[in-house]
């Protein structure tokens, strides 16, 4: 705080990104085109938080830190539809490529960077405020702006052209056919999954647009990775522009959004929860929510379209302009439902009674183990030195689970805790259960096969009922959530269903083992465990 009891401003070369596009660009379209394009709202925010610079760093001016001199290695902005994200990408682009994007020390008071003295006849100058980090442009860019398809690229490409054309950047930035050209052999590309031959070069800085549909079956998730790859080489950057994904999709930008990493920007503001996108009045506060800061946006209309979608498809509605995380049609678990049964405690004490559910594979799914406490707590169990989770994803182990590793696993939770009833799905895992049978008894492990339709929809049927009751609550796990995000329902005679996942590429076994373990310790309530040894008791039939 300074003297007068304000906040100090970041230190950040937002600051001075947001007055050189001002005076470098345009606005792309609409009733104010060609009016400079002016930063505010969630894009100031987000460039003065994107651009902020690490405390302490020291400049080195025979090698100076490139996207390493910032607090975040990569950033992600979650938005609804027409918030103006491309806009905001395209103007970013242009101040990666040819803007003071680099770190270049501190200021002291009074100094100035000059346009000029890089060969831009904007006269364009900005004075630093005492301790403001200063900036300088790079000797070469190479940026590549991502997108599912050619088509899509126009989303970030498009305003970008227009920034150039129309602008005050044509000395520097020249549009050729289907690049941009920049100074020193610098470049921008448009990339899609196509275009293999423009991945793995060395990439300053990229844009990927939409990342929430770039999905491993498209190809994109790969190509992201790969782009994401090649700008860590080259100490550069990321960003993410993306509307809410579809959970059941399992993309880059879920993946980039539920990842545990520290050094990642993630901006995705959520609306009250208790608000219902179903009642008009609550819809309203929703929308002027989302799309607040946005003068562009006619509310009304927004409105309106979303009252059509609501009638065939208000799943859309609500992702694309609610700003919403929401499944698609035939997700068996609401995310809204699972949130609300999270709860963060420590795992049980040593000795602790429990019930376990069990899932297993051998090559293409994972294998999974759950527990549950007696009073409807559940988690996924550790082992062994390095308290790995009791789930395996065969990838990570050569293609095959691992089954020396699971049967470690399962024999220390039996050393450990008091297992009161183990519920295993056997194939193809039969003889391994035939031997724990024997081993810990066969009234404790006991085969559960989940292809049975009827059993399975009555313990499908009671894990929604206990959730929403609370009767049952989980840990705060993600790939937990993962896997029960994309279980969907799949309908059997009856008016039945079972689980199945969307595709092979996404996984749902411990969402099984999560019921499998629920449905153990629902039955064994049911004869009176409490959480007190069940061997103590005695029950009488008559």
């Amino acid at each position: 705080m300074s003297e007068q009891g304000r906040k100090e401003p970041p230190k950040s070369l937002g600051f001075l990104l947001a007055s050189w596009i001002t005076a470098h660009c345009v606005v792309p379209a609409g009733y104010d085109l060609n009016r400079p394009f002016r930063l505010t709202g969630w894009q100031l925010r987000n460039a003065v938080d994107f651009y902020t610079v690490k405390d302490g760093l020291e400049f080195n001016p025979a090698r100076p830190a490139l996207g390493s001199a910032f607090k975040w290695r990569r950033g992600q902005i979650v938005g609804g539809q027409k918030l103006g994200k491309s806009p905001f990408g395209a103007a970013v682009a242009c101040f990666e490529a040819v803007g003071p994007c680099v770190f270049c020390g501190w200021a002291a008071g009074g100094e100035r960077f000059r346009c000029s003295d890089w060969g831009c006849s904007c006269e364009f100058e900005y004075e630093y405020r005492p301790g403001e980090p200063m900036g300088m442009p790079r000797r070469t860019a190479l940026i590549q702006l991502l997108a599912t398809s050619e088509e899509q690229t126009a989303n970030v490409y498009r305003p970008l052209q227009t920034m150039i054309r129309n602008g005050r950047l044509d000395d520097l930035m020249k549009v050729r056919e289907g690049f941009i050209r920049l100074p020193n052999g610098g470049r921008i590309d448009p990339v899609t999954s196509s275009a293999k031959s423009k991945l793995g070069n060395p990439v300053n800085f990229a844009i990927m647009d939409e990342s929430g549909v770039y999905t491993k079956r498209s190809g994109m998730f790969e190509v992201a990775d790969t782009v994401a790859r090649g700008t860590a080489g080259m100490d550069g950057r990321v960003l993410e522009l993306t509307n809410p994904w579809d959970p059941m999709d399992a993309s880059f930008g879920q993946a980039t959004y539920e990842s545990r990493v520290s050094d990642i920007m993630r901006y995705f503001p959520r609306h009250d929860p208790s608000l219902d996108f179903m009642d008009a009045e609550d819809r309203r506060k929703i929308l002027e929510f989302v799309y607040r800061g946005s003068t562009w946006i006619q509310i009304e209309q927004i409105e309106a379209m979303c009252e059509e979608l609501l009638q065939r498809d208000p799943t859309q509605a609500r992702r694309f302009f609610g700003c919403e995380l929401v499944q698609g049609l035939g997700s068996y678990m609401p995310e809204a439902l699972y949130d609300s049964a999270e709860e963060d405690r420590a795992l049980p004490a040593e000795g602790t009674e429990l019930c376990l559910g069990f899932d297993g594979s051998q090559t293409g799914d994972w294998t999974a183990l759950r527990a549950e406490t007696a009073d409807g707590w559940r988690f996924t169990p550790t082992y062994g030195p390095d308290k790995r989770p009791t789930f395996w994803n065969p990838a990570e182990w050569e293609g095959r689970i691992p089954r020396f590793e699971v049967d470690a696993a399962v024999s220390e939770l039996f050393e450990h805790y008091t297992i009161n009833r183990f519920y295993c799905d056997p194939h193809p895992w039969e003889s391994q259960i035939d031997e724990w049978a024997l081993r810990y008894g066969e009234d404790t492990v006991v085969g559960w096969p989940t292809n049975r339709v009827g059993r399975m929809y009555d313990a499908l049927v009671r894990m929604l009922e206990d959730t929403a009751d609370c009767s049952t609550t989980h840990s705060i796990d993600q790939t937990a959530k993962l896997h029960m995000m994309a279980a969907r329902k799949v309908a059997k005679p009856g008016d039945k269903y079972v689980l199945g996942k969307p595709s092979e590429n996404q996984k749902i076994d411990i969402a099984m083992a999560d019921i499998l373990a629920h449905e153990a310790a629902s039955d064994m309530r049911a004869l009176g465990w409490d959480g007190k040894s069940l061997a103590r008791k005695v029950f009488v039939f008559r």
